[in-house]
């Protein structure tokens, strides 16, 4: 499909005419005749009818000749991008066998009045399991946890103190299970005897839920959810519910398995921690769900296109658009007369490389549009083919594609509630997260700013300006790109064939506060813009892609406003100010926070000074947050690597009115 193109000036023949007798008033008061037949109207649209003429040769001048200058440099609009999300199905009751979610099964919105659903579907196959618990263990602090007899687990009769005697922060209760109950959703019922951990509150106990995951080198105790607490921190006998992360067998008090453990932390709020530890008369681990990834996309299966008539350059159109990024297995198959089975076809961006004997064909994300090699003539009277055609009566289908994506698709947490697949035993479906990622096709004006950076890094990545260039054609979800090179440790010169790129993602509102899960890099982008740049990049090029080193900052300032004004507003305002100022997407100057500059008391008192209202600045702090949760207050400068980027905290305004 050809790039779309914009009419400099719209007006018809009839809105020129129009016009003209608007003015006939004014500057002719005794023209009062303005029928058809009069002679002077004769004159006004014979006028009309010439510049009408003119403005249809304005309207192929200049935009026009640029659009089609894009078309022969191969440049298409982009397609839509889909929010993703981690959806979790719960089961009615626990099942002793497994259970399969097949890959594809859709969840919806409700569907609103005027509006559709928006329906997700999951990226792959998601196995519920029964766990099964084969080891238990306690630690003190750092100690080495120690294992215990397993022989009465299920059975009721042993006793097992949870957490030492008395409860000392670090200490905790270990749960080993033999299979990987990675994203499960697991019921703990526990046997306890009533108020014996005492000291908590047992609406908030003092303890965290964390599951092992990474390797025996690197690996780390990562949180998991508690969704329901029945035992009052195992003051008395109920189910724990837990949403698990990923988790990997570990050695651990000389069992290698996948594990589980409740940490005594902090109170959470001002209280008291455990004085005296609870205990366990019977534990017994039930899967109540999973979870997995689900992207906002409808799946369409064997669409059957039509039948080839043998001519080159032929087209068929899909039955909905725009299209969803081809995955591996969605593409054209054709089945020749009389042939049994189906031969799949290579999706190529153009034909200028193919033989005429490749099984290649195109495809339009934006229109839907499936194309063929065509057959040029040569200056020498022959004919060239650019890709074979398939044989005349042969069928042609698309495997699978999947359409959607968009803005629509990043719905709020707990709207993911309609099940549209049936399942045996799953109960409910819901997103406990916002979804994410969903960008709407490319504008024509957005493509229009991107053709000169195509012409100038065209085949090959080289500067670090041709990486960042490269980097936002790769992917629509890429917000800002920056290509940094490291030097050698003790000198200044770049370490040869080594690149560092570094990505900020879109995000859904970049306006105000963004949360870090966020600004986080999904592998999915990962690997979509580093096999897009291995197409370009040298081949002794080591390119390694992250997320920037992000400073968090938080102010604290106390403004003075005048007497007269709300003083909420006038909080609510600097608090925004202070988001969209202090912010790696929309921060600085508009275009972003730049990379490696570093923040000033001063840039503050200038953000803050221009806020409605404010009379002036009483006091301001600056600190530096860790992502231990540490601040450090910052006197002077803020030191931000070339690496880094400030990111904004959480802001804590006070505002004060001006005494009379």
């Amino acid at each position: 499909m050809s790039l779309p193109t914009r009419n400099l000036d719209d007006r018809t023949f009839q809105d020129i005419v129009d016009e003209a007798k608007k003015r006939i008033a004014a500057s002719c008061p005794a023209w009062t005749d303005h029928n058809v037949s009069d002679p002077g109207v004769t004159l006004v649209e014979l006028f009309a009818w010439m510049t009408e003429m003119i403005l249809y040769r304005l309207n192929q001048v200049p935009e026009k000749h640029y659009v089609k200058l894009m078309e022969l440099l191969g440049l298409k609009l982009r397609e839509p991008e889909p929010a993703r999300v981690e959806v979790t199905f719960y089961l009615s009751a626990p099942q002793p066998q497994g259970l399969v979610i097949r890959q594809g099964t859709e969840a919806a919105t409700v569907r609103a009045e005027g509006q559709p659903a928006i329906i997700f579907g999951t990226d792959q196959d998601l196995e519920v399991r029964p766990p099964k618990l084969i080891a238990l263990a306690s630690g003190a602090g750092e100690a080495a946890p120690r294992s215990h007899n397993l022989q009465h687990l299920g059975v009721e009769g042993f006793e097992l103190a949870a957490f030492g005697a008395p409860p000392r922060l670090g200490d905790a209760l270990y749960l080993g299970f033999e299979n990987d109950l990675s994203h499960h959703v697991l019921g703990l019922d526990l046997t306890c005897p009533t108020a014996v951990g005492l000291g908590i509150d047992p609406a908030n106990p003092p303890w965290q839920w964390e599951a092992w995951q990474g390797d025996e080198r690197e690996g780390r105790w990562a949180p998991a959810t508690v969704e329901r607490d029945d035992t009052g921190g195992m003051n008395t006998s109920g189910t724990i519910l837990l949403r698990l992360p990923r988790l990997t067998p570990h050695e651990l008090a000389g069992r290698r398995a996948c594990w589980l453990r409740c940490r005594v932390v902090e109170p959470a709020v001002a209280g008291r921690s455990y004085d005296s530890s609870p205990r366990i008369h019977n534990v017994v681990a039930r899967t109540w769900g999973g979870s997995t990834w689900a992207t906002h996309a409808s799946i369409v299966r064997g669409e059957v296109l039509g039948r080839s008539d043998g001519a080159p350059g032929q087209g068929f159109r899909l039955e909905h658009a725009p299209l969803l990024r081809r995955a591996p297995g969605e593409t054209v198959e054709v089945r020749g007369p009389g042939a049994d089975e189906w031969e799949a076809w290579a999706e190529v961006p153009d034909f200028s490389a193919s033989g005429p004997f490749a099984h290649h064909f195109t495809c339009d994300s934006t229109s839907g549009e499936v194309r063929f090699g065509p057959a040029l003539r040569l200056p020498d009277g022959s004919a060239r083919a650019y890709g074979a055609i398939p044989s005349r009566g042969a069928q042609v289908r698309f495997s699978r594609y999947r359409y959607g994506g968009g803005v629509a698709g990043n719905v709020q947490a707990g709207t993911l509630t309609v099940l549209k697949t049936s399942i045996p035993y799953v109960d409910r479906v819901t997103n406990h997260a916002g979804a994410t990622g969903g960008v709407d096709p490319e504008t024509i004006e957005a493509a229009q700013m991107r053709a000169p950076e195509l012409l100038r890094s065209r085949g090959r990545a080289v500067t670090a300006g041709d990486y960042e260039a490269l980097a936002l054609q790769a992917d629509s979800r890429v917000q800002r790109a920056r290509c940094v090179q490291p030097t050698a440790a003790g000198r200044d010169e770049p370490l040869a064939g080594r690149v560092f790129l570094l990505l900020v993602p879109k995000v859904n509102r970049p306006q105000g506060r963004i949360p870090p899960e966020e600004l986080a890099l999904g592998s999915d982008l990962v690997d979509s813009v580093r096999r897009y740049l291995d197409d370009y990049r040298l081949l002794t090029v080591r390119l390694d892609i992250r997320a920037p080193e992000y400073i968090t900052v938080s102010v604290q300032a106390t403004l003075v406003a005048g007497a007269t004004v709300d003083p909420e507003r006038v909080r609510a305002a600097a608090e925004g100010r202070l988001y969209q100022f202090l912010n790696p997407i929309a921060g600085g100057a508009g275009r972003g926070w730049p990379f490696g500059r570093g923040l000033y008391p001063s840039d503050l008192y200038a953000c803050l000074q221009a806020v409605s209202g404010i009379e002036f600045i009483d006091a301001l702090r600056l600190f530096q947050v860790h992502p231990s949760g540490d601040q450090t207050e910052v006197t002077a400068r803020l030191d931000v690597p070339a690496h880094g980027l400030v990111v904004s905290g959480e802001h804590r305004i006070t505002v004060r009115l001006q005494e009379r």
